[in-house]
């Protein structure tokens, strides 16, 4: 019944066979033309814009990982967004910005072995770094206090070790760094991370600065005034032993973070120093061997 209501008394077969209307419909789905395939950016676009929106690296991570999570998501937009060309584009010490990547992905897998994340399997090198990145900040954020205290081997040429804690401000650091990397090889304009981010990373490059200085050790302090968005003052002992405040360093948040990146050369980099001349050079030349590269 329902049959001869449908196609006016015919079978199915009979009225395709009379109708050309449906007959030509039928052969459409029998043949369809040959897809097109989809602009190779496509997924990435969408992707992006997708992150955009809402951004899953911020959901649920832990605080110590918020920094690195939101640098992560900052320079995934920027890759996706990149031409084949592009990829290509000189970069200095990694030659070009795939290289570049490629060696943030390996620093980062030092971290992530440790944290027991497997190497990711993606066809790209963008994407083998999201995976790898994404994994890693997924096991951080089910991570309790404890394990943030468990000390793991930092990244750099520099042998150091501190709590994964630090490390994770760390991986925020030369994320940062490299995405600036980034935006300067593709003709970009620079950007700081959140002030309170920017605290962070001084507070952990200065840290790391007394086993940085080179000669003789003194038995004095450095005490760092950094002004700007994400400031702040510390006082760094040079030694145990240390007794007294040889030189007070002056110098902008941003820019100071960027010297431990080595993207600003000592020798050009703005400061001012009351006390020792000499030590104030010497902790200059020493900050900028802390970054990752």
């Amino acid at each position: 019944m329902t049959d001869s209501y449908l196609y006016n008394g015919q079978s199915p077969d009979d009225h395709v066979a009379s109708c050309p209307e449906c007959s030509a419909a039928i052969t459409l789905l029998d043949r369809p033309d040959t897809a097109l395939a989809p602009p190779p950016t496509l997924r990435e676009a969408v992707l992006s814009k997708a992150r955009r929106r809402r951004s899953p690296a911020l959901v649920g991570v832990a605080s110590v990982a918020v920094p690195y999570a939101e640098q992560v998501a900052i320079m995934d937009d920027l890759l996706a967004e990149l031409s084949l060309a592009q990829w290509e584009a000189p970069v200095a010490k990694h030659g070009t910005i795939r290289g570049m990547v490629e060696h943030l992905a390996a620093n980062d897998a030092a971290l992530a072995h440790f944290m027991g994340v497997p190497a990711a399997g993606a066809a790209t090198v963008h994407r083998r770094w999201r995976e790898q990145a994404g994994t890693l900040l997924e096991r951080v954020s089910s991570s309790n206090e404890v394990l943030l205290g468990v000390e793991v081997t930092l990244a750099g040429a520099r042998p150091a070790r501190a709590p994964l804690r630090q490390a994770m401000i760390q991986r925020t650091f030369e994320t940062w760094t490299h995405t600036d990397d980034i935006r300067a090889a593709t003709g970009g304009s620079t950007s700081a991370p959140r002030d309170e981010h920017v605290h962070m990373i001084a507070e952990f490059g200065l840290a790391l600065l007394p086993r940085a200085v080179t000669g003789p050790r003194r038995d004095v302090s450095a005490t760092f005034m950094l002004t700007g968005p994400g400031g702040g003052t510390w006082t760094i002992p040079l030694s145990p032993a240390s007794d007294h405040v040889a030189v007070l360093i002056s110098a902008d948040a941003v820019g100071f973070c960027r010297l431990l990146a080595n993207r600003w050369p000592p020798g050009s980099f703005p400061y001012a120093a009351e006390g020792d001349p000499v030590l104030a050079r010497d902790l200059i030349r020493a900050a900028a061997t802390l970054g990752c590269d």
